[in-house]
């Protein structure tokens, strides 16, 4: 299989720091301890690329040794678990009656909501975002830099979209964004494309920011995460670089600013969050004006945010999620989950974060 040229970076040091013994920095105090973990499930192993899906009463869940389960939202009860016979690298996107994945081998396998396989697909290469899933679609990108569609109950090939990598690219794993007809894709060299979901045309494409510097080390600008898409507001976050919005239908900027992004962005329509490379988290308005900035948790290499009603949550390398007030960044409690690095934006399900570690424990948070 043909590889291209990595670098790890953002939660993924994570990882690396703490088996080198880096000191982490202190956690910052609390008023009061505040925070509940409703259930726990442990699945064998996480980290990059691994998220869980909620889907209506269900989370599904892999493990990257290859565990795939469907959880019941409101208990953690185990519906069901499998063993899918692969070393999995990307997971999971879900649909009605659909859950997919990707394992080490190029492989796209596709599973119905009981967990029965349905189909699968050789990529060409490993995967680097998680499937995405929408209608009757199915969008991955590869290391390769193709973005492929499918037929997502029949795994027919739609299409290919094909763009040079730059000589390197960050190990991050991102997950395209489908509107109906459209698949917004982040990719290197702070590009951002809009592509048809019924032929792989190329509507537009816009610069999120544009790769600087004197080497090819500080030219990295890849576009993190999954795009955020609020009314007439497309929004992401690039690596040394800005995070910024556009117009859907045209690629237009709207605003940016310079932040340099470690993940993916959140944005409501009233504010957008991210966490910079020194693990500042930032607030701004839908016009791109700075709101606040919190930095009592710079150093502990921060996770991407995400926004649950009046708080940002968010987790760091030693398994801690923590919460800010949306509308000042105070912190305002957290939880501890196993101690394994969170390295993943959570998925909101109602008032729960649902978040999965480094060592595979998926788990359900609440504020309370």
């Amino acid at each position: 299989m043909k590889r291209r040229a990595f670098l790890v970076t953002g939660a993924a040091l994570a990882l690396a720091a703490c088996s080198s013994g880096r000191k982490i920095p202190p956690l910052p105090a609390l008023a009061a301890e505040r925070g509940t973990m409703r259930w726990s499930v442990d699945l064998d192993g996480g980290g990059y690329g691994f998220a869980p899906a909620v889907l209506g009463e269900s989370v599904y869940a892999a493990g990257s040794r290859g565990s795939l389960a469907r959880i019941a939202l409101a208990s953690g009860a185990v519906e069901w678990r499998i063993d899918t016979d692969a070393r999995l690298i990307t997971a999971v996107g879900a649909a009605p009656g659909l859950v997919a994945v990707t394992d080490e081998d190029g492989m796209l396998r596709v599973f119905d909501d009981a967990g029965k396989p349905r189909w699968q697909a050789y990529l060409g290469a490993e995967a680097v975002s998680v499937p995405a899933l929408d209608a009757d679609v199915l969008v991955v990108r590869g290391s390769d830099n193709r973005v492929i569609a499918f037929d997502a109950y029949t795994g027919r090939r739609r299409w290919v979209y094909t763009r040079q990598n730059p000589p390197l690219v960050l190990r991050q794993t991102n997950r395209p964004l489908l509107d109906g007809a459209t698949a917004y894709v982040g990719l290197p060299g702070g590009r951002l494309v809009a592509l048809s979901t019924e032929t792989g045309a190329l509507r537009w494409e816009s610069a999120i920011s544009l790769p600087r510097g004197s080497n090819e080390i500080e030219r990295i600008a890849d576009v993190l995460g999954e795009p955020v898409l609020v009314g007439r507001q497309l929004c992401a976050g690039s690596y040394q670089g800005r995070v910024g919005c556009v117009d859907p239908g045209s690629g237009r900027p709207l605003w940016n600013r310079d932040i340099s992004a470690v993940g993916a962005i959140d944005f409501d329509g009233r504010r957008l969050v991210a966490v910079d490379t020194r693990g500042r988290v930032h607030a701004i308005n839908d016009a791109g004006e700075p709101i606040w900035m919190q930095e009592a948790l710079a150093g502990r290499l921060l996770a991407a945010p995400a926004l649950m009603g009046n708080a940002v949550v968010l987790g760091d390398e030693e398994g801690y999620l923590h919460w800010l007030d949306v509308d000042d960044g105070r912190l305002v409690g957290r939880v501890r989950i196993d101690g394994s690095a969170i390295v993943a934006a959570p998925r909101r399900a109602g008032s729960l974060a649902i978040v999965q570690t480094v060592r595979g424990r998926v788990a359900a948070v609440g504020l309370d």
